[in-house]
């Protein structure tokens, strides 16, 4: 990994300039970067191809990725990775090739995170792979809460209050549906924004099976 020693060359300089707010391999963690003149805190930059075998890359902005230290330093350390086994942040996008389901086991799945469960469908081989790694599943059961609240809010926002919401405060409070439903699941809903706020790709894939977006 890109340790933190490497900072005098340059590293949160780096991670300022990329403004890579949210950990791309996961979506959980924050990975902003504050103050870098007295260091107090930015990413973690993962060589996605081993240093140790590709050092030409070893300095490679495109082989550098901002990322969390649960991810960089705890579960990828040792994995080798490459673009035809797994994601690579910059290239390509897990978010097109997995998607978060839930799948309800009884009627207290309104009130209750045990009437539910949280599945990963995939649709790419490398996203499964990449998922192994960063225990994706495994990680996300831990934020069921969240997703009870989506689906509490399905049912105090149906369709027909957004659309009076929009109607009153459209250009005013709200610029549009999708500023909106930002504020209605707390996480941004379009693909180009997702690595905005950490958890955004759950809500929104479990937001649009609630029919919340």
């Amino acid at each position: 990994a890109f340790s933190r020693k490497n900072a005098k060359y340059g590293a949160y300089n780096l991670a300022k300039k990329l403004q890579v707010n949210v950990c791309p391999y996961c979506n959980e963690n924050p990975t902003y970067t504050i103050d870098e003149d007295t260091k107090i805190t930015r990413p973690e930059f993962d060589h996605f191809y081993k240093q140790s075998e590709y050092r030409v890359l070893s300095l490679s902005f495109y082989n550098l990725i901002p990322s969390c230290h649960i991810c960089n330093s705890t579960l990828k350390v040792g994995e080798p990775f490459s673009t035809s086994t797994h994601i690579h942040p910059y290239s390509d996008s897990f978010d097109k090739k997995a998607e978060f389901k839930l799948k309800i086991k009884d009627s207290t799945f309104y009130h209750s995170v045990d009437g539910f469960k949280l599945k990963l469908k995939f649709y790419d081989k490398r996203a499964e792979k990449s998922a192994e790694v960063f225990k994706i599943q495994e990680r996300y059961e831990q934020h069921k809460e969240l997703i009870l609240e989506l689906i509490q809010k399905q049912e105090i926002y149906p369709e027909s209050y957004i659309d009076e919401l929009l109607t009153n405060y459209e250009g005013t409070l709200f610029k549009n549906k999708e500023d909106l439903l930002r504020l209605v699941t707390c996480g941004y809903i379009s693909d180009e924004e997702l690595g905005k706020r950490p958890l955004s790709k759950l809500i929104k894939d479990i937001s649009k099976e609630l029919g919340l977006s």
